[in-house]
């Protein structure tokens, strides 16, 4: 879906990241989180920022800080992307009876990956 927007895969994860949070995040907790040097998210945030998919701000609270924001642009494409998301969903399950679909959703999440944070306390 990205593709067709001709967003770069980074790109469009550091986005995806920043609209599922739904607020702006400082530049620093985007670093921790995708496990990468700050300047590595600078040049994502860049690349994002001359598409006119997100902003940045000072940080009220530091004003050492910068946050990142999804601006109406980034929403709309994000927007478009889940409504085709959703539209390939249907398309793919359409064929399967209920528990069918059910054990299909069981599935998808067990190969989703565990957040960072549950990375770490597994044994």
């Amino acid at each position: 879906m990205f593709a067709n927007n001709q967003v770069p895969f980074s790109q469009a994860s550091l986005l995806t990241d920043l609209y599922e949070r739904g607020a702006p995040q400082r530049m620093s907790t985007l670093a921790q989180t995708f496990d990468v040097a700050p300047r590595t998210v600078t040049a994502l945030v860049d690349g994002l920022e001359r598409r006119g998919l997100v902003q940045r701000a000072p940080d009220p609270d530091d004003r050492r800080a910068v946050l990142v924001g999804v601006t109406d642009k980034g929403n709309a494409l994000m927007q478009e992307i889940e409504w085709g998301r959703q539209a390939l969903a249907d398309e793919l399950v359409n064929g399967l009876t209920r528990d069918e679909r059910v054990e299909f959703a069981r599935l998808l999440n067990k190969l989703r990956p565990a957040p960072k944070s549950e990375k770490g306390s597994q044994a």
